[in-house]
Parts: structure tokens; sequence; C-alpha cells
């Protein structure tokens, strides 16, 4: 059996009537010259194209420029990483100061109200004498 190849991808719109009208262009070519015009033509076309992804990437280049800000890769160089790891270092020490500085303002439980009396008694302080006191002899 012979193995079928993967869906075959379409050209995109209008690639058709661009090649219909290179070869009614080429036909009208005396025999001839129609051989090395043909390649002379396609020649251009390719340098054409080829001008234009240029100019495609330096305008985007510019304009990444322009904003300030450059694409940034996505794995440092060696000679950034150093600088990345410390940098990151006291970003997160820094967000970690500000969680714990955050935390003691937590809000305060209220105790509501209930109808119901609580199932365990309220203990009160008791009037022990502290150790230390007890060991000490009282004054007569």
């Amino acid at each position: 059996m012979a193995i079928q190849a993967a869906a075959a991808t379409r050209a995109p719109r209008g690639t058709k009537i661009l090649a219909q009208a290179f070869f009614e262009a080429a036909d009208g070519i005396p025999e001839p010259q129609r051989d090395a015009v043909v390649k002379a033509a396609l020649a251009a076309i390719r340098d054409q194209l080829k001008d234009t992804l240029a100019k495609a990437k330096v305008t985007k280049a510019k304009t990444k420029a322009a904003a300030g800000k450059a694409a940034p890769s996505r794995r440092p160089t060696k000679a950034v990483a150093p600088a990345a790891k410390k940098q990151r270092a006291v970003v997160s020490k820094v967000a970690k100061g500000k969680k714990a500085a955050a935390a003691p303002k937590a809000r305060k439980a209220i105790a509501k109200p209930t109808s119901k009396p609580s199932a365990k008694p309220v203990r009160k302080a008791s009037a022990k004498p502290a150790p230390e006191a007890a060991s000490e002899p009282a004054a007569v």
C-alpha cells in the first residue's frame, strides 16, 4: 500500500489569479525570448519580495526601539543571568516584607451575640499568688 501524504496545504487567496496573469503575460512574449524573460521576471519578483521583507523587519525593529522596550528574550544570556537573579531576589525580599507588614492589619474577629448560652463555662482569673511570692517568708 502507498502511504498517503498529509493533507495538502492550500495556497492563499489570489494565488491562482496571479499565476494565470503571469503565464498570460509570458504567452504574449515571442517564443525565442520567452525563456530568458520568464527567468529574469522570476528573479526580479524574488528580489522585490526580499526587499519588502527586509523593510518590514527594519520597521518592526524601529517600532520596538521607539516604544522603549526591546522584546525580552526567553532565556537570558550568561552575562545577564547573575544580574537578573540578583534583581529577582531583591524584588522577592521586598514582596515578602510587604506581605509580612500587611499581616498584622488583618481584621479582628467581632463576637456576635447569640441567643443560646455557650456550652463552655467562662473561667475567671484566679487570685493565686505568684510562685515567687509563696517562697518568701511572710512579713509579720
